[in-house]
């Protein structure tokens, strides 16, 4: 497996303010905002490896100040025909930390990956791993396995309950639940059958010793329960973090209309249960914690609905729910017919540093480098406005099939993001790729009269220049 730095060439104008503009893409009429400083590009093995399929920041897992990523390829082979595998991925210097493999053909370990937080409680953050498709418990029960970011050894194993549960389609840190100190982990089987032909179900295991702290499920045959799931901060301002689980294709407000709940670490109760607004809106295709938003104290979230059709069939949109009372804070919409905006979704971090927490949402049908190129777009969680968009290197890359905050990778101050392409073919068909987009650079040294790339005078390099450089150049804001 292959981690460059890429680098771009500076544009340097000497009527600006700091010569040697932000390095940067270039802008193109259709394009809001293609713009990165410098980023990490991961490739895939192999042909049909599917790299990116799924991705997470990992926390701080060497211990050494900068975070780090974790990156799934649940089709690679190296332990036999689609095993899969996960790969850590340093912050520093994209050096390889990890690379944990599937037990067997077939497993699509990686299918799922996150951060962990510190499960065991040693300092070091830990990651959890999904494995749709093992059959360690019947055909297709599916696992999800817990690492230590020490060492890699593996801290927990948990098993789907029956064949083709689908156990571990969906894996998240899930906070620390039940306030013992301990991270603990929250785990989806979107086929599990408790309530119904795959009504689905989600599972909450404690970080201290693996036990069952709860399990939830789906209110009906078909519901998809738990193919997303996610922890969601302290929701209700309790000291204790609660969850989210999306069921897309649940009929409460039609046929596949979809649903998301949110339920409460101190118990299990239901805090808020949010709908689709129509058929067949997929509404909860994706969940996530979404930080604090609007900054009024609670945690809030994020919810995708891929196939909802506010500007067009299938053009995908997300939804921000407030933590306090449930309301809707921001609705973001795909730019056009068949974008599936939505499909991916997490909460940012503060990625301009302006004290609110921001969002980032994937588009893997986007178009606009070529058909299905894929597209991935933050926005800033203040105002709603969109901070800037990554495309796609070129058609049929499914740029943003997979998108999450990557935490502060480079330690600027700025929280960064991870894109996945995982039918980018850099490295054979289908090979899959993963990029890290740096949302600054370091603040300027206070020796330095004059920072290269900071054009709007602020002694920090970040996206905030770019609106300066495109208005001198006379081209779109992003």
């Amino acid at each position: 497996m292959k981690c460059m730095t890429i680098l771009r060439n500076a544009i340097s104008r000497p009527m600006l303010t700091g010569a040697g503009l932000l390095l940067m893409l270039a802008a193109t009429a259709g394009a809001q905002g293609v713009f990165v400083p410098a980023s990490f590009l991961v490739l895939g093995d192999a042909a049909g490896d599917n790299l990116g399929y799924s991705i997470s920041g990992a926390g701080d897992v060497n211990n050494d100040g900068f975070d780090d990523f974790v990156v799934g390829a649940h089709q690679n082979d190296e332990n036999g025909s689609n095993a899969g595998s996960a790969t850590v991925f340093s912050g520093t210097n994209c050096a390889i930390l990890y690379t944990f493999y599937g037990d067997a053909a077939g497993d699509l370990f990686g299918v799922s990956v996150s951060g962990a937080e510190d499960v065991n409680n040693d300092g070091f953050d830990d990651l959890i791993v999904g494995a749709r498709d093992d059959d360690d418990n019947g055909t297709n029960s599916g696992s999800a396995r817990v690492y230590s970011g020490f060492d890699g050894t593996i801290l927990r194993t948990f098993l789907g309950d029956s064949p083709l549960d689908a156990f571990g389609i969906s894996v998240s840190g899930a906070g620390d639940v039940n306030n013992d100190g301990f991270a603990d982990l929250i785990v989806g089987a979107r086929a599990d059958d408790n309530n119904g032909a795959e009504s689905g179900s989600a599972r909450v295991f404690s970080g201290i010793d693996g036990s069952i702290l709860y399990t939830f499920n789906g209110d009906n045959a078909n519901d998809f329960f738990g193919h997303s799931v996610s922890g969601a901060g302290d929701v209700n301002n309790d000291g204790f973090d609660d969850l989210i689980v999306g069921a897309y294709l649940d009929d409460n407000n039609g046929s596949g209309s979809g649903s998301a709940r949110v339920f409460s670490g101190i118990d299990g109760s239901i805090l808020y249960t949010f709908n689709g607004d129509n058929a067949n809106d997929n509404f909860g295709i994706s969940v996530g914690g979404a930080g604090d938003v609007n900054n009024d104290g609670s945690d809030d979230l994020v919810v995708g609905a891929n196939l909802d059709d506010n500007t067009g069939t299938d053009s995908g949109s997300v939804r921000v729910l407030s933590g306090m009372d449930g309301a809707i804070l921001h609705t973001f919409n795909g730019d056009a017919a068949g974008d599936y905006l939505g499909f991916s979704v997490d909460g940012a971090g503060d990625v301009d540093n302006d004290g609110f927490a921001d969002l980032v949402a994937g588009a893997y049908f986007d178009d606009n480098n070529g058909t299905s190129s894929g597209s991935a777009r933050a926005y800033s969680g203040a105002t709603g406005d969109t901070l800037f968009t990554f495309i796609g290197d070129g058609p049929f890359d499914n740029a943003g099939f997979s998108v999450a905050a990557a935490g502060d990778a480079n330690n600027d101050g700025y929280d960064d993001l991870v894109v996945g392409s995982p039918l980018d073919d850099n490295a054979g068909a289908d090979s899959g790729s993963a990029r890290v987009f740096f949302s600054a650079i370091a603040p300027c040294a206070p020796q330095v009269a004059q920072c290269p790339g900071d054009a709007d005078g602020n002694r920090v390099v970040n996206f905030a220049d770019i609106t300066e450089v495109l208005t001198f150049f006379g081209l779109p804001c992003p």
